[in-house]
């Protein structure tokens, strides 16, 4: 037999209004987060969450070569990593292609998509 549309209760609609305030809130003091972050131009005095930066969309970090500026653009999204360690845990996994590893990666900011 199949099952009858059950209406929700009052109180489950309560619960989803909630934790959709508890996402938008969080969404927001992320973006603040990495909007203060991309402000300062690479010289922060702090490096987001990579959880702050996949919940507020900006999943893209933009890195440049400090000996060739080489940017290159490292999707967030592609590898597990933990979501409380900072956006620098990223930089291990990058090594520049043209002028091979030897020069000093540096993180430029974080991006919603990738620069062209």
């Amino acid at each position: 037999m199949p099952e009858k549309y059950r209406r929700p209760h009052n109180h489950e609609r309560v619960q989803a209004i909630e934790r959709m305030k508890r996402n938008w809130q969080a969404r927001q003091e992320a973006l603040d987060v990495v909007r203060r972050f991309n402000a300062a131009n690479g010289k922060a005095w702090f490096w987001p969450k990579i959880g702050a930066a996949l919940v507020s969309e900006h999943h893209w970090l933009v890195i440049v070569c400090d000996s060739c500026d080489t940017v290159v653009d490292l999707d967030l999204r592609v590898k597990p990593r933990d979501a409380d360690a900072s956006i620098r845990v990223a930089l291990r996994d990058v090594q520049c292609s043209r002028c091979n590893g030897h020069g000093r990666p540096r993180i430029l900011a974080l991006a919603l998509r990738p620069s062209v």
